[in-house]
């Protein structure tokens, strides 16, 4: 019995440092691939004009929005993979806030994107977006936020992120056992980007692949020092009336009287449009295509009702003008 015990703790050991020392050689390889951005981001742009940039959520890439690649006249734009993210390096940092922003910011100061700069961000991607527009408010026009996070505190984030996938959950209960599972998907490598799809189903190939592009600082950090600790209501008190939020009315995130108050409280405004946290790409993202072929103050298919609320007459999207006079 001893002895069994004995050698089931030397596998168990020499399968940890097995699977620890293919994380390490593929994550190198992973950085060398990306040593050519230097200190950027990788972008991928399209057309010319005023830029709109768009920002994935945590795990995501640009492959995220490939179903809305739309083109566009008098617009550049410009998908953007976060940093220790997809395609963009993966430097040995703490993954702050800061560390974000100064990334994002030189990346789009590269691009030429530093006027009239409209920002499409998904969940994570959010937070920084938000807190971008608030240290650079003369640059950044518009946002349009989709899945937004808000949370008063650490605790009630670790709960709502329970809810998001089963890494979230594992993370939000676990941070031993994240790294662990993190740690195996870096040793398998091309193994886990063909395994992930068949796991997530329910989520689109490129963005199932492209979510295992990440290593365990990345994902640690961006969660505790970001996610956990620098509430977006912060730089939403400084962006105000730029705000449109994008809400699924099943999206589990934020719940949708949550997001009224805060929208009225910064007279930003709201759209609802069906499905969860994953469902964006459609009647969202829709939204902002119109919305910026046609500035809203020239649209002339809303209306108004008994309430004050602007609707669209385009269903299923609802469209809610939501400002302190009218409250």
């Amino acid at each position: 019995m001893k002895r069994c015990l004995t050698l089931s703790i030397a596998i168990v050991a020499a399968a940890s440092l097995l699977l620890g020392a293919c994380s390490t050689i593929n994550v190198h390889r992973a950085r060398a691939s990306r040593a050519y951005l230097g200190d950027l981001l990788y972008v991928e742009r399209s057309g010319s004009g005023a830029p709109v940039v768009f920002l994935p959520g945590l795990m995501g890439s640009t492959r995220f929005w490939e179903p809305v690649r739309f083109s566009m006249s008098n617009h550049t734009l410009i998908f953007v993979d976060e940093l220790g993210f997809g395609r963009s390096p993966w430097p040995d940092v703490e993954y702050t806030l800061d560390d974000h922003l100064a990334a994002l910011r030189r990346t789009l100061t590269a691009e030429g994107a530093t006027s009239d700069v409209t920002i499409v961000a998904h969940s994570f991607g959010t937070i920084l977006a938000a807190h971008y527009a608030a240290r650079f408010p003369d640059e950044v026009d518009r946002l349009y936020l989709l899945g937004t996070p808000l949370f008063r505190n650490s605790e009630e984030a670790r709960a709502r992120m329970r809810t998001m996938s089963t890494l979230a959950a594992l993370f939000s209960r676990s941070r031993t056992l994240a790294m662990g599972a993190c740690i195996l998907q870096d040793a398998l490598g091309p193994i886990a980007r063909f395994v992930a799809p068949l796991v997530a189903r329910q989520t689109p190939r490129p963005v199932a692949e492209d979510a295992t592009l990440h290593f365990w600082p990345a994902l640690d950090g961006s969660v505790r020092n970001v996610i956990l600790s620098r509430p977006i209501e912060v730089p939403l008190a400084v962006v105000g009336q730029k705000v449109t939020f994008i809400h699924g009315r099943r999206d589990p995130i934020t719940p949708m009287e949550r997001l009224r108050a805060v929208a009225v409280s910064l007279g930003a405004k709201i759209v609802e449009v069906p499905g969860d946290h994953g469902d964006y790409i459609g009647a969202g993202t829709d939204f902002v295509r119109e919305e910026l072929e046609s500035a809203m103050s020239q649209r002339g298919d809303a209306s108004v009702d008994e309430h004050g609320l602007s609707k669209l007459n385009r269903p299923p999207v609802r469209f809610s003008l939501l400002t302190r006079a009218r409250i």
